[in-house]
C-alpha cells in the first residue's frame, strides 16, 4: 500500500475561500452530505473533501459540475467565494 503524503491544510488563500463556500451550501442549505453531493456531481468524495478543506481547487468543469450539484449558479459561488474573509488573491511576482 502506498503512503500518503501529509497535506497542508491552508489557513486562508482562494481555495480554501471556495470550499468554505461550498461546504456552507452543502451543509446548510441542502443539508446534504458529501456523499450525496458525490451522487449529484459524479466527484469522487475524497476529491470533494479535499476541495472543501482547501487543499484541491476546482478548473472550470468542475466549478460548474459543483454549480449543479447545489443548484447555484456558478456566479454566485465566485461571488461568495470572493466576498469571503478567507480570500486572500495571490500578488506580486511570481503569484499564478
Amino acid at each position: 500500500m502506498a503512503k500518503r503524503r501529509k497535506q497542508i491544510q491552508p489557513r486562508s488563500g482562494v481555495e480554501k475561500a471556495f470550499g468554505q463556500v461550498i461546504r456552507k451550501i452543502r451543509e446548510e442549505e441542502h443539508e446534504i452530505s458529501q456523499a450525496e453531493l458525490e451522487k449529484r456531481t459524479g466527484l469522487d468524495r475524497t476529491f470533494i473533501s479535499d476541495l472543501e478543506r482547501g487543499i484541491q481547487g476546482p478548473g472550470i468543469r468542475t466549478l460548474f459540475r459543483i454549480a449543479k450539484g447545489l443548484e447555484t449558479p456558478a456566479w454566485d459561488l465566485l461571488r461568495r467565494t470572493a466576498a469571503s474573509p478567507l480570500f486572500i488573491f495571490p500578488t506580486g511576482k511570481g503569484a499564478s
